[in-house]
Formats: C-alpha cells, structure tokens, sequence
C-alpha cells in the first residue's frame, strides 16, 4: 500500500514523475537503437520511439519506488548520458554476433563468385552480398526462435535493481565486452563460413589437376557454376551445426554481458 502511496505521488507531482520517468526512457531509448530487430531501419522510428514510451510507462511503477530520492531535472540532465549508454551497450553486445552470420555469408560468396551481387541490407542499413543477406535473415530468425530478445529484455529489467538510476559509469569492463564479443563475431563467421571455404579449396585443387591434364576444357565458364552449386548445397548441408555454433555463441554472449554489468547468471 505504501509502494502504491509513493508511485501516485511521484505520477501526481510532475516534477517528481520527469526525472524518473526520463531516466528509464533513455535506458530504454538506448536500447532500441542497437539491439536487434528493434533497431533496425526497416522499423520506422515513430514506432520504435512508442515502443521506447510504453515500455518505459509500464517499467516506472516498479523502478520509481527503487529511485534515488530527491532526483531532480538537473540530476536527470545529467545521468541521461549514462542510462542511455546502458541500452546502446547491451544492444550493441548482442547486435555484434549477429554480425559473425553476415560475415561468414559474405565470405563464402565472395571465394565461389557470388561477391559481385552486392545488394542493400536494410536490416544493417549497409551493403551486403546475397549469400551474406542470407545468413544473417536466417540466423536472425534463429535469434528471436531462440528468445534472445527475451533474454535481452530480461537483461535490461535486472539493470534496474543492480544499476540504480543515474550511478553507472563507464568503466574497463564495457570496453573488454565489447572487444571480447567483436572477437567472438569474427570467429563466429569464420567458423561459419570454414565448410564452405573447405569444398571450394578442395574443387579449386580439383579443377586445377583437370586443366593441366585436359587443357581444351574451359575452367572459367565450368568451374564457376561448380563452385556456385558446390557452395550453396555445402551450405545448406551444413545450416543444423551452424545453428549450434550460433546458439553456443549467442549463450556466451549473454552471460558476457551480464557479467559486465554484474546482473548475475541466468537460464538461456
């Protein structure tokens, strides 16, 4: 009953209720401009902002009466910066890994000739090749079948009880997250793509005996549809354990984060 006492008092007294309500608003814009899907371009911003406000409108009754009393608009002016770098760090953090499927695509056209079909990706709002596009649309529907951004959420609502409003600041553990995961995306789409590098390199070698030993046949016009099938059948073959490289990653990633903002372990 006090709880309920103190959330009307804060909504009834306006310059109670901004600071609060600006504080987790920003938190909560931060991380709609990073994360997954949600801050994609293809999402209109009006959208995204509403979802940034109804969120934020549904979090202030549980975080008010856990906020720091006699918050005023000139502490909120002030720990806008630092709510807002919580939601683009943890974004961020998961937005990376995403980024090791694309890689591991773009690789794997580029070695069997598909490098050339350079397209636009609205999801990542730059250019990517088809093969690239591919991988990250599938491996994206794997992110939110996997929960992710349930995982993601559930992040963000801990950083309310660990991270009280207005006290974070920036320290060395944000800048060895970010370091470590862009690590892991890189050895992600490495490792995605190693199948496909592995049977384009065994054909290259096998076309190469076959244009010494029959010199009138033209290696450049039959070996590139062979190298084309060759990587899109090794590709589709191997899409089950790439879905468990991904999973595996997308878990460490989760805990990396929490980890950084000391939210603790949890189930993924």
């Amino acid at each position: 009953m006090a709880c309920d006492d103190e959330i009307i008092r804060l909504v009834t007294q306006l310059p109670l209720f901004l600071p609060v309500y600006a504080l987790i608003l920003f938190r909560v814009a931060g991380l709609m401009m990073t994360a997954p899907l949600f801050g994609s371009s293809v999402i209109a911003v009006r959208i995204r902002v509403a979802i940034a406000v109804v969120l934020s409108m549904a979090l202030f009754p549980v975080v008010a009466p856990t906020a720091p009393a006699h918050l005023g608009l000139g502490d909120a002016v002030v720990g806008v910066v630092g709510e807002m770098m919580i939601g683009l760090i943890m974004g961020l953090a998961l937005n990376v890994i995403l980024v090791g499927p694309d890689l591991g695509g773009m690789i794997s056209g580029q070695q069997a000739g598909l490098g050339l079909g350079q397209s636009f990706n609205p999801m990542t709002n730059s250019n990517s090749s088809v093969f690239g596009q591919a991988y990250f649309m599938v491996f994206q529907t794997v992110f939110l079948l996997a929960g992710g951004h349930r995982a993601l959420m559930g992040a963000l609502l801990d950083t309310f009880e660990v991270i009280p409003l207005g006290s974070f600041r920036a320290g060395p553990t944000v800048t060895e997250l970010i370091v470590s995961l862009l690590t892991s995306a890189f050895i992600l789409g490495l490792r995605m793509a190693a199948p496909v590098l592995i049977a384009l390199f065994a054909a290259t070698l096998t076309l190469g005996v076959l244009a010494k030993t029959m010199p009138q046949l033209n290696i450049l016009s039959v070996g590139f549809a062979i190298r084309v099938m060759l990587a899109l059948g090794v590709a589709s073959l191997t899409f089950p354990a790439a879905y468990d490289v991904f999973i595996e990653a997308l878990s460490d990633s989760i805990v990396s984060m929490r980890d950084a903002f000391g939210l603790g372990p949890t189930v993924f």
